[in-house]
């Protein structure tokens, strides 16, 4: 939090997770928006009109420094098919609740 004010840090489910003060968004998010939109920061700042100038640099300046630990986590959310998502939590499949004569219409 020295190194970058505006980052802090909350723990969760998945662990200790870099977050932009003050918003709930972690900082991977808006890496990955901003890669989404080819590291073109005006695009980036019309996809989190919310966010400050400040808000946005300290997230840019956090991936600066710890590109891996941002790079690893956007590849983790990415690895997130259905087919996974379904092969290891197969309860959150939806149900077709029709009858089966009616899907065959």
């Amino acid at each position: 939090m020295r190194r970058v004010p505006g980052v802090v840090f909350m723990d969760g489910p998945v662990g200790r997770r870099a977050t932009i003060a003050g918003t709930g968004l972690d900082v991977w998010e808006v890496i990955s928006t901003f890669k989404s939109v080819g590291a073109d920061r005006e695009r980036l700042e019309a996809s989190y009109e919310w966010l400050s100038d400040r808000q946005l640099s300290a997230a840019l300046a956090y991936y600066d420094l710890y590109p891996r630990e941002i790079d690893a986590r956007i590849e983790e959310e990415e690895s997130w098919t259905p087919e996974r998502l379904y092969g290891e939590f197969p309860y959150l499949r939806p149900r077709d609740v029709r009858p089966s004569d009616e899907r065959k219409a």
